[in-house]
């Protein structure tokens, strides 16, 4: 019986399944540049409703990883990034370093926010970024959803300057580029 099964799955159909993101690998014309833009800290209710229009602008998709007490304040914002087709990560509660935190705090950090979005957008978040990327052993064991970094940090954090924000992704970017930039602040 497992033989005959297995004769009849189209072997590109089981390759989907096992590896779901091949489908959008194959809408990518060959020889073009993918990158990831990713925004933290949000959502912001300026800032955040910005970034929207411009990635629809260019029918474009990033992933926010959101602060569970700024989703807890602005619902809608949040509910409206994941309605427009974005990814939504966790980015925990409060912005802790987690490899100061103990299990239990780390844990709760988690989950409000893994709430907080659940109320907002009626479902869990799919990926994780720790706050400054810290992460150890045991917030890889308490945090079971993937973590996700950055490739290019544009220090927009930092410069607050679009020129020079601009001028570290065009020096760093290359195929397969995970860019992190924050939607709380305007550049």
């Amino acid at each position: 019986l497992e033989e005959k099964t297995a004769e009849k799955v189209d072997p590109s159909e089981q390759n989907k399944e096992e590896d779901p993101e091949s489908e959008l690998r194959e809408e990518v014309p060959v020889g073009k540049k993918r990158v990831a833009l990713t925004f933290d800290d949000g959502p912001h209710p300026t800032n955040t409703e910005q970034i929207l229009k411009l990635l629809d602008q260019h029918d474009a998709k990033a992933t926010f990883f959101m602060l569970g007490n700024r989703v807890d304040f602005y619902p809608d914002i949040a509910k409206e990034v994941a309605d427009a087709g974005h990814e939504i990560g966790n980015h925990t509660w409060s912005h802790k370093d987690l490899t100061t935190l103990g299990e239990a705090e780390m844990e709760q950090e988690f989950q409000r926010t893994n709430e907080a979005v659940v109320n907002a957008i009626g479902k869990s978040p799919t990926v994780f970024r720790p706050p400054y990327g810290a992460r150890n052993e045991q917030v890889d064991h308490v945090i079971e959803i993937p973590a996700i970094l950055w490739t290019i940090d544009s220090l927009d954090w930092k410069s607050h300057d679009p020129d020079q924000v601009l001028s570290i992704v065009k020096e760093n970017i290359q195929d397969g580029s995970i860019i992190l930039m924050h939607d709380i602040h305007a550049t």
